[in-house]
């Protein structure tokens, strides 16, 4: 069957359920049953979205993103997950995806598009470098917990 992508912003609570076997990949610390109401919490709170891939109605890929502003780089789109089932990877979905996220940045006028990546994810970095990204911080955490 010949694959049939669309993207669409993510809304129902339906939706961000199917959501969930793709979240998993990327965050796998996360409960299922915390799920829906945290990703609801954070789109009612947090100017949260998440644009998903559908093929065929099956959820494969999502980019989970927030409206923030920084004194650093002002009104951003911060894009804090970027994931694909894996055998939808190397299709050019994430890349769709970013696409897809920079042009509502453009469309809400905002200043920049940015994400943090792991040190040791060069697929991911190839692609965002692919996708007009630039290596232009070094993110540093401490963990509380």
């Amino acid at each position: 069957m010949k694959e049939l992508f669309e993207i669409r912003i993510v809304k129902t609570e339906l939706e961000i359920a199917q959501c969930w076997d793709v979240a998993l990949l990327l965050r796998p610390h996360l409960e299922k049953e915390k799920w829906v109401p945290m990703i609801m919490e954070m789109m009612q709170n947090e100017k949260f979205f998440i644009a998903g891939v559908f093929d065929h109605g099956r959820f494969v890929a999502f980019a989970g993103c927030r409206f923030m502003t920084s004194l650093h780089t002002g009104n951003i789109i911060y894009v804090d997950d970027l994931c694909t089932l894996d055998e939808y990877r190397g299709k050019g979905l994430a890349s769709r995806l970013l696409e897809h996220v920079r042009e509502i940045a453009k469309l809400n006028n905002q200043d920049a598009l940015v994400l943090d990546t792991d040190f040791t994810n060069n697929t991911a970095q190839k692609v965002y470098l692919k996708s007009g990204f630039k290596l232009a911080a070094l993110h540093l955490a401490s963990a509380l917990k």
